[in-house]
C-alpha cells in the first residue's frame, strides 16, 4: 500500500466554467463548480490502481485530488510572491487571533472534564494552519505541486450555442505566467440539465461531436438539476480555507472570511442557503471595480439530489481513473526515458562540465527552448492513444534540453517527474530522481523524509532543507527570515507532520518535533509561533517535558508580541505547570529518609519559572483579572534555591557577575509589577481583597537568630564567650559556696526589654517593611494578641532593607504586670500594602523514641520565645563612662571608667566583675595603691610561675561607695586600667556578679566596648655568643617606631630573667624615635648568682610529660616559685618599677597569654585544663624585654613584653622519658587513641623548648696577630691560639681539637695562604659548666704572606655528673677520671669547623727586606 501523502502533493485540476454553467449553479443555489466537485476528493470508494515505469502495480486505498477556479489561480498568479507570502502569514494570523478564545475556552474545558475527547491528541490552533496551508493551491516559482495539472473546460447543453461555448473555452488564452509549467491535460466536461432545450438523443450527438474534435478527454455528464423543490441537504466536506484577493484600491481590505470556499457552516434556521458566488474571475488586481462580495451559502452540506450525486461521483472516479492517471503514467514514461539517457552520458562530459562551468551548470539554450508560452497555440500531442487531434493535450515533450531549468526560477521537467512519480506511488523512481535534484542543489531534501524508510539521514534531510530555503542572498540582508521563505518553511512542516506517521515522527531515531522547531526558526509571525507550540505538544506526547515546556515558552512569548493574548495566556500555563511538575526519580524512599530531603522538594530551573510567572501576571492585568495577577506576581517573590559559589576565577570567567546584575534588574521589575498590582486591586476591588487571603512567600525573620536582650545585657559580644564567663564563674565559686548564678533570663515589671530581630532581606532590592511590631500572647492563653493591661509592644514605622541586607531590629516590650509572655508573630505590612504575618516558632527536635518515631518524621513541638517577668528585685545597670570610639595604641595603658547603678529594689552588698583571660585589666582599689618605698636598678620579682587563669575580682564597695552596699537608685564608679597588647579590633567585655546578702543567689549583667589597637611601636631581639668568659652572651635589642606622623620616646628598657642578668654594654641615652626609625641596644648577659637551681623546674616538667607519655593522669600540683631578675635601663632619674601592682599584673598577665597560646600551638593532643599542672610560666633560660614608651605629641605612654628569648645551651633533658616512651609497647590514653596521635604527642615533646640542645662550645682563635721574622735564617714557628669556651650552666663536655693541613671546602681560591701545623696536632679538655680553655699550636711558615688559620675541627661530647676539674688537668687524669666511671655522656655529640666567610689569619712579615 502506498503511504499517505499531503492533500497538497496532489493533482491541481483547474476549472473554466462557461457564464451558462455558473449562472445554472446559482439559481440552484449551489456553488461553483470547482468546490461541487472537491467534495468527492479524495477518492476512497474501491481501490484504486497505478502502474510504475518496470509496469509494477501500486494499489492506493485513495487517491487525493484538488480542484479550483482556473481565473482564481490566473489572478493569485499575477500577485507577488513575497506580497502573497506576507498576506497569507497576516491572514492564518487573523484567523487563529480570531477563534483563540473559543478554543482555548473547549481545550480547557475538555481537559477539566477528565475525559478523553478531539483535542486530546490534537490541538485546534494547528489544525487550522494545517487546512490554510493544505488549502493554498496557487503555484509557486520553487516547485511544481500546485501548477495545473489538468484543465477542465466546462459548459452545459443550456447555452445558446454549447459547442460554441466550449469552443470559446478551449480558443481563451491561458493566463498564466512564463515559469508555470505547461505540461497539463485539457479535458472537456458537458453538463445537461434537466431544463436544457436539447433532448438526450441532441446532446448525445453533441458529446460524440466534441469528442471527436477535442478527443476523448470529454465527458457528458446528466443532472436532473433544476427541480421544482429544494433537494434534501447533504453532508459534505468541510472545504479547506484560502487566501482571499487582495484588496484593490477602491476598495477596503477584505477580512478573512469564515470560510473562504463555497461551503459554509450550516444554517440554524433550516431555511434555504443564499447562493453562492465567487469572485468575478475577470477581476484583476489593478481593476478600480471591486469584485462582487460572496454570500456564503450553507456550508458542510450540498443540495443535490441523490441521483446527481452518484452521477458526480462516477464522472470524478472516470476522470482520475480514464484518463488522468493514464496521462501522467505516460508522462512519467516519456520523461524517464530523457532522464535516463540524460544520465547514460559519458562521464567524461559531466567531468568536464562541472570542472569548467561547476556542478550545477545548465546550458543556456536549453533554458531557452524549454520555455513555452500559455494561450491557444495548436500543441503536439502526447500519444495517439489518448488523442484524436493535435490540440487535446499539451505536449510533455519538447526536447532533451527540458531537463534543464526552465527559466531562471521556473520548476524544471526533472522536478514534475519526480512529483508526478511520487503522486503515483512509483517511490523508487521517485527517490531516485529527488535525490538526484538535491545533489544538484534544485531541492527534494523536503520531500525525502515523506518516501524513505525512518533513519538519522531522515533529519539530515529536512535540515538541509530549512538551510538551503534560508540560504539566499535576501535572509542575509536582514535579521529576520523573508515572509517567502517563512512560508516554505512552514510548508515543509506541515508537509512532515502529515506525511510521516506520528510514532515514527515522534521516536528517537527521527525527533520530528525539532524539525518543527528549525522551521520556525526565529521568526515573530503567529504561524511560526504555532510551529513552536505544536513541537511543544509532540514532546509532551514524548516525555520530553522540560523541553516542552520551554517551546511552550518560546511560542507563548511571540504569541504574545503577536497580541494573541488569550493563546499565549494558555501556552505560558501549560509551560508553568510543565516545569512545576518534577520528574520522577527512581529513587529507593530510604534515600529521602536517609539524606534527610521530602521527596517533594525539587530545585528546578529557577530562571525559568519567573519569566512564566511574570508574563502570566502581566498578560492577567492587562485582561483585568487583577487578582490572578497579584498571584502570580507573589510567586516571583519566592526565594532563590540556595547554591554553592563557584570560586572567584570560574565566577569571573563565567561572568556570574553579569548573571547576579540580571536577577537584580529583575527582581526590581517584579517588585514594582507587584506593587502596582496591590495598589490597583486594593483600590479598585475592595471586596475580593478582602477575600483575597494573600499570603507572602518569603519571610525576612532569621528565627533561629532572634535573641532576648534585657537592660542589662548587652546586644554585642558572642553568646558563647558569655558563656564560657559564665562557667568560669561557676567554676570559682564552686570551691567557695553552693549558691547558684541565677541567669539573666527574666525581664522586670514597668522596664523595657528587646526582642532583636535578625532580619535578612532574601531579594537583592530595596524592599520597605512598614508597622513592624510583634504579636505576643500570655502562655497558656489562646489569644494571639494581649490583653491593655500586659504589656506595651513598640511599633516600627518603616524598615528599609537594601538587596541581600541583614540587619538586627530590636523591637521593645514593656510588660505591665508579672505574666510569662509568649512571642509569637512579627508583623508587619510589605512594601506599606500587603499586610504579612511571619511565626517565630522554632520547630522542635525530631524525636528517635519509639519505633514509631524512628521509622516515622516525629517532632516535638515548636519551640516559642518565651519571657518571663517578675517583680524588679536585683538589678544592676552598668555602662562605660566614655562610650566614644577608643583608638589606643600598641602596648598603651588607658584608664577608663565604668558607672554601675542600682536599678532594683534591693540593696546590692556584693559585687564581682568577671573578665576575659585575654583581657589585660586591672582595677584600682585602695588596698592595692600601695607603690614600693624605693625602685633600684636591679628588682627581684616573686612569680608563682604557674598558668592558671585570672579569677574574678571582687568590687570593695565600701571603698568606693564609702557604704558596705549599694542601695536602690545609687551609682559607683570603678576605675579600670586597661592595657592594650594586642593590635586589631577588640572587645572588652566585663560580667557582673552579684547579690544582696551572704546566702542569696548570684545575679548578673553584661557590658561591653568595643575597640581598636593601632600598631605602634615593634620590638625584635637577638642573641650571639661574647667574646669573654665573664659576659658570654650579647643581646641586641631593635625597637622601631611604625607609626608615619608621631615621635615616640623610650622612657625604659627592663631585661627579666630566671637565670641570666642583662647590663647594657654602653651607657647611651635612650633618644627620641622619628617615624620609621629603629633603635638599636646591646646588653651584656651573664649568669645571676642568685640564680636558683633549673633542674627544680625541669625535673617539674620531665615528671609532668612523662606522665603525658605513659598515658596516666596528670597530677594537679602547680610548678615550683622562680624569682625573676629585673635590670632596668634608663636615663630618666625615675624607673617604673616592676613590683607596681598594675604592671605586675600585666606583666604576669602578657607572659601567661604568649605561653597559653603557644603550649596550645605545640602541644594540641594535651588537653588545655592540664596545661597549667604541667608547663611552668617561665623557662629558667629564657630573657624577657619590657620595653616602656611615651608619646608627648599625642599624651600617650605604655609598654610592650617582648617574652621567650632563648639563652645558654640545653642538652635534650627530656631525653630519658622519650626514650622510654618510644620503647614502650603502644597502648590507648586520655591523650591518643590511635598510632598517630600517639606519635604526634612523642613528636611534639621532642621538639619543644624544654627539649632544646644544642652544641655547648665556643671556638674563638687569635685574629690579626702579626709575627716579624727574618726568613735569610730559614722558616719559623708562629704561636696560635685557639680557645674553647663552654656555655653550658649544667653540664662538663669534653672536646678535642684537631688541626690537619686538609683545605677546607670552598677555600681553596681563597687570598690567603694555606696553615701548615707543626707539633701536636690533637688537643684534648674537658670542660666544666661555664668554663674555657686555650689550646695553643705552632704554624710552620716557610714565607712571609697572611696566613690563614683554618683547617681544623672540634669534636665536642657533653656529660653530666662530672666532678669539677681544672682546666690544666693532664690528659692521663683525664683518661683515669673516664676509666673509673666518673665521666657520664649523654650521648650528645657534635662537630665543628670554621665558619664559612669568617676565616681568622696571622701576618708574618720578613724583616730582612726592611
Amino acid at each position: 500500500m502506498a503511504p499517505t501523502l499531503p492533500s497538497s502533493l496532489s493533482p491541481h485540476i483547474c476549472i473554466l466554467a462557461s457564464p451558462d454553467l455558473q449562472e445554472l449553479l446559482e439559481s440552484c443555489a449551489l456553488p461553483p463548480l470547482h468546490q461541487i466537485l472537491q467534495c468527492f476528493a479524495p477518492l476512497s470508494q474501491g481501490r484504486f490502481t497505478t502502474r510504475t515505469t518496470t509496469l509494477t502495480s501500486v494499489p492506493h486505498s485513495h487517491f487525493a485530488i484538488r480542484f479550483s477556479d482556473l481565473k482564481e489561480i490566473e489572478t493569485a498568479t499575477h500577485e507577488d510572491e513575497e506580497q502573497r507570502a506576507g498576506r497569507t502569514l497576516d491572514w492564518i494570523g487573523a484567523r487563529i487571533a480570531s477563534r483563540s478564545t473559543r478554543w482555548v475556552e473547549l481545550v480547557e474545558g475538555e481537559a477539566a472534564s477528565g475525559k478523553g475527547g478531539v483535542w486530546q491528541d490534537r490541538t485546534p490552533w494547528w489544525e487550522e494552519v494545517k487546512r490554510c496551508i493544505e488549502g493554498d493551491h496557487v503555484p509557486t516559482t520553487s516547485e511544481g505541486w500546485n501548477h495545473p495539472t489538468a484543465i477542465i473546460f466546462a459548459t452545459s447543453t443550456a447555452a445558446a450555442n454549447p459547442l460554441q461555448a466550449l469552443h470559446d473555452l478551449q480558443s481563451r488564452s491561458i493566463d498564466l505566467p512564463p515559469w508555470v509549467d505547461n505540461t497539463h491535460l485539457r479535458y472537456n466536461l458537458i453538463v445537461h440539465p434537466s431544463n436544457s432545450p436539447l433532448t438526450e438523443p441532441i446532446a448525445e450527438s453533441l458529446f460524440n461531436a466534441v469528442k471527436k474534435q477535442y478527443g476523448l478527454h470529454s465527458y457528458l455528464l446528466p443532472l436532473s438539476i433544476p427541480t421544482p423543490a429544494p433537494p434534501p441537504s447533504v453532508s459534505a466536506p468541510s472545504p479547506l480555507p484560502r487566501l482571499p484577493p487582495p484588496p484593490t484600491f477602491d476598495s477596503p481590505p477584505l477580512i478573512a472570511r469564515p470560510d473562504p470556499v463555497g461551503l459554509a457552516a450550516l444554517s440554524t434556521r433550516g431555511g434555504e442557503s443564499p447562493v453562492l458566488r465567487s469572485p468575478d474571475p475577470q477581476a484583476v488586481p489593478n481593476q478600480h471595480e471591486p469584485p462582487p462580495s460572496p454570500i456564503p451559502p450553507s456550508a458542510s452540506v450540498l443540495r443535490l439530489p441523490e441521483a446527481d450525486i452518484n452521477r458526480t461521483g462516477k464522472f470524478v472516479r472516470d476522470f482520475v481513473t480514464m484518463s488522468l492517471i493514464p496521462w501522467m503514467e505516460k508522462c512519467v514514461v516519456d520523461w524517464n526515458e530523457q532522464y535516463s539517457s540524460s544520465r547514460r552520458l559519458p562521464s567524461r562530459l559531466f567531468s568536464s562540465t562541472r570542472r569548467l562551468f561547476g556542478s550545477g551548470y545548465t546550458p543556456s539554450g536549453a533554458s531557452s527552448a524549454s520555455i513555452t508560452s500559455h494561450g491557444s497555440n495548436t500543441s503536439t500531442s502526447s500519444s495517439a492513444r489518448f488523442t484524436h487531434t493535435s490540440n487535446s493535450s499539451v505536449s510533455s515533450v519538447a526536447s532533451t534540453s527540458s531537463l534543464g531549468h526552465a527559466g531562471g526560477s521556473g520548476v524544471t521537467q526533472q522536478r514534475r517527474l519526480a512529483e508526478f512519480a511520487t503522486i503515483l506511488g512509483d517511490y523508487k523512481l521517485a527517490t531516485s530522481v529527488w535525490e538526484s535534484l538535491r545533489k544538484e542543489g534544485r531541492g527534494g531534501s523536503e520531500i525525502l523524509p515523506l518516501l524513505l524508510s525512518p533513519s538519522p539521514a531522515l533529519a539530515l534531510h529536512a535540515a538541509h532543507a530549512l538551510s538551503t530555503l534560508r540560504s539566499s542572498a535576501q535572509v542575509y540582508q536582514s535579521t529576520e527570515a523573508p515572509a517567502n521563505v517563512q512560508l516554505r518553511a512552514l510548508v515543509y512542516a506541515v508537509r512532515w507532520d502529515i506525511g510521516i506517521d506520528k510514532r515514527d515522527f515522534l521516536s528517537p531515531i527521527l525527533e520530528g518535533e525539532r524539525w518543527l522547531v528549525q522551521a520556525a526558526g526565529s521568526a515573530e509571525e503567529p504561524p511560526s509561533a504555532l510551529l513552536l507550540a505544536h513541537a511543544a505538544f509532540l514532546s509532551e506526547k514524548a516525555g520530553s517535558r522540560r523541553r516542552s515546556a520551554l517551546w511552550y515558552l518560546f511560542s507563548a512569548d511571540r504569541l504574545e508580541r503577536a497580541g494573541i493574548k488569550p493563546l499565549a495566556m494558555y501556552l505560558f500555563r501549560k509551560a508553568h505547570e510543565l516545569f512545576e511538575t518534577p520528574p520522577s526519580k527512581n529513587i529507593s524512599p530510604s534515600f529521602w529518609e536517609g539524606e534527610g530531603i521530602d521527596e517533594k522538594d525539587r530545585q528546578g530551573f529557577d530562571a525559568v519559572l519567573p519569566a512564566i510567572e511574570h508574563e502570566l501576571g502581566r498578560l492577567l492585568y492587562t485582561t483585568g483579572n487583577t487578582q490572578g495577577a497579584v498571584y502570580y506576581f507573589l510567586e516571583l517573590l519566592r526565594p532563590p534555591t540556595p547554591y554553592n559559589p563557584p570560586h572567584y576565577a570560574v565566577t569571573a570567567a563565567n561572568g556570574m557577575a553579569l548573571m547576579e546584575s540580571k536577577q537584580s534588574s529583575s527582581n526590581k521589575v517584579y517588585l514594582e509589577d507587584l506593587r502596582v498590582t496591590l495598589k490597583h486591586f486594593k483600590a479598585t476591588e475592595p471586596d475580593k481583597w478582602e477575600g483575597a487571603a494573600l499570603k507572602l512567600p518569603l519571610t525576612f525573620c532569621q528565627v533561629k537568630e532572634t535573641r532576648i536582650r534585657f537592660p542589662g545585657d548587652t546586644i554585642e559580644g558572642d553568646a558563647a564567650e558569655w558563656e564560657k564567663r559564665e562557667s568560669a564563674w561557676s567554676t570559682f565559686w564552686s570551691t567557695q559556696g553552693k549558691e547558684k548564678l541565677e541567669k539573666s533570663g527574666k525581664a522586670a515589671v514597668d522596664e523595657a526589654f528587646w526582642v532583636d530581630l535578625v532580619l535578612r532581606n532574601p531579594l537583592d532590592v530595596e524592599v520597605v517593611l512598614s508597622g513592624f511590631t510583634l504579636a505576643v500572647k500570655e502562655a497558656g492563653s489562646e489569644e494571639i494578641s494581649p490583653a491593655e493591661d500586659l504589656a506595651e509592644i513598640e511599633v516600627i514605622d518603616d524598615i528599609v532593607l537594601g538587596g541581600k541586607e541583614i540587619r538586627t531590629i530590636p523591637v521593645a516590650i514593656k510588660c505591665k504586670r508579672p505574666a510569662s509572655l509568649v512571642i509569637v508573630h512579627a508583623i508587619y505590612d510589605f512594601l506599606s500594602l500587603l499586610p504579612a504575618t511571619e511565626s517565630l516558632a522554632v520547630r522542635g527536635r525530631r524525636l528517635h523514641d519509639t519505633p514509631h518515631q524512628r521509622q516515622n518524621k516525629v517532632y516535638a513541638p515548636d519551640i516559642l520565645i518565651k519571657v518571663d517577668v517578675e517583680e524588679t528585685g536585683q538589678r544592676i545597670h552598668a555602662n562605660f563612662v566614655d562610650d566614644r570610639h577608643m583608638a589606643l595604641a600598641h602596648g598603651e595603658c588607658k584608664p577608663l571608667s565604668l558607672n554601675v547603678t542600682n536599678s532594683g529594689t534591693l540593696t546590692i552588698n556584693e559585687l564581682w566583675i568577671v573578665a576575659d583571660d585575654e583581657d589585660e585589666v586591672w582595677i584600682h582599689q585602695n588596698a592595692d595603691s600601695q607603690d614600693p618605698s624605693t625602685s633600684k636598678a636591679s628588682e627581684v620579682l616573686h612569680s608563682s610561675n604557674s598558668l592558671a587563669p585570672a579569677t574574678p575580682i571582687r568590687i570593695s564597695i565600701d571603698e568606693l561607695h564609702q557604704s558596705p552596699g549599694l542601695a536602690p537608685g545609687e551609682s559607683l564608679q570603678i576605675p579600670i586600667l586597661l592595657h592594650a597588647a594586642r593590635s586589631g579590633e577588640q572587645d572588652l567585655s566585663f560580667l557582673f556578679v552579684f547579690r544582696e546578702a551572704g546566702s542569696s543567689s548570684f545575679h548578673c549583667a553584661r557590658v561591653t566596648r568595643r575597640y581598636e589597637v593601632r600598631p605602634f611601636i615593634q620590638i625584635g631581639a637577638s642573641s650571639r655568643p661574647g667574646r669573654s668568659a665573664e659576659n658570654p652572651f650579647v643581646l641586641n635589642v631593635d625597637v622601631e617606631n611604625v607609626v608615619t606622623s608621631s615621635t615616640l620616646r623610650i622612657t625604659q628598657i627592663t631585661t627579666m630573667s630566671p637565670t641570666w642578668s642583662c647590663n647594657a654594654v654602653a651607657a647611651e641615652s635612650l633618644a627620641l624615635l622619628a617615624p620609621q626609625q629603629v633603635a638599636r641596644l646591646a646588653f651584656h648577659a651573664k649568669p645571676w648568682n642568685r640564680s636558683f637551681d633549673p633542674e627544680e623546674v625541669t625535673q617539674f616538667v620531665s615528671r609532668k610529660l612523662a606522665s603525658v607519655l605513659q598515658g596516666e593522669k596528670v597530677d594537679p600540683s602547680e610548678p615550683p616559685l622562680i624569682d625573676i631578675l629585673c635590670n632596668h635601663y634608663t636615663t630618666d632619674e625615675s624607673i617604673h618599677s616592676i613590683l607596681a601592682p598594675a604592671i605586675r599584673h600585666f606583666i604576669h598577665s602578657n607572659r601567661r597569654i604568649h605561653v597559653a597560646h603557644s603550649t596550645a600551638a605545640a602541644h594540641p593532643h594535651i588537653p588545655a585544663n592540664t596545661h597549667r599542672s604541667i608547663f611552668p610560666l617561665y623557662h629558667p633560660s629564657s630573657v624577657d624585654i619590657l620595653v616602656f614608651w611615651e608619646s608627648p605629641a599625642q599624651d600617650r605612654s605604655g609598654f610592650v613584653l617582648l617574652p621567650g628569648i632563648m639563652l645558654g645551651a640545653g642538652h635534650a633533658p627530656l631525653q630519658e622519658i622519650i626514650n622510654t616512651a618510644e620503647n614502650t609497647k603502644a597502648k590507648r590514653s586520655m591523650y591518643a587513641e590511635t598510632h598517630r596521635e600517639r606519635h604526634e604527642i612523642l613528636q611534639a615533646v621532642k621538639n619543644c623548648e624544654w627539649n632544646a640542645e644544642m652544641d655547648p662550645v665556643v671556638v674563638a682563635v687569635q685574629d690579626g696577630a702579626e709575627v716579624a721574622h727574618d726568613f735569610t735564617k730559614g722558616p719559623c714557628h708562629a704561636p696560635v691560639a685557639f680557645t674553647l669556651r663552654n656555655l653550658s650552666l649544667t653540664n662538663p663536655c669534653r672536646v678535642t681539637l684537631r688541626l690537619s693541613a686538609a683545605h677546607p671546602h670552598g677555600t681553596e681560591l681563597s687570598s690567603l695562604l694555606p696553615p701548615h701545623y707543626a707539633g701536636r696536632l690533637t688537643h684534648r679538655a674537658v670542660l666544666a659548666p661555664s668554663e674555657s680553655v686555650t689550646m695553643h699550636a705552632k704554624l710552620w711558615v716557610t714565607r712571609p704572606g697572611c696566613y690563614a688559620l683554618d683547617c681544623w675541627t672540634v669534636e665536642t661530647e657533653v656529660g653530666e655528673c662530672l666532678p669539677p676539674l681544672s682546666a690544666s688537668a693532664d690528659t692521663t687524669q683525664i683518661l683515669n677520671a673516664h676509666s673509673t666511671g666518673g665521666w657520664r655522656s649523654r650521648g650528645l655529640r657534635y662537630i665543628q669547623s670554621p665558619p664559612g666567610g669568617d676565616v681568622a689569619c696571622i701576618t708574618v712579615t720578613d724583616i730582612s727586606r726592611s
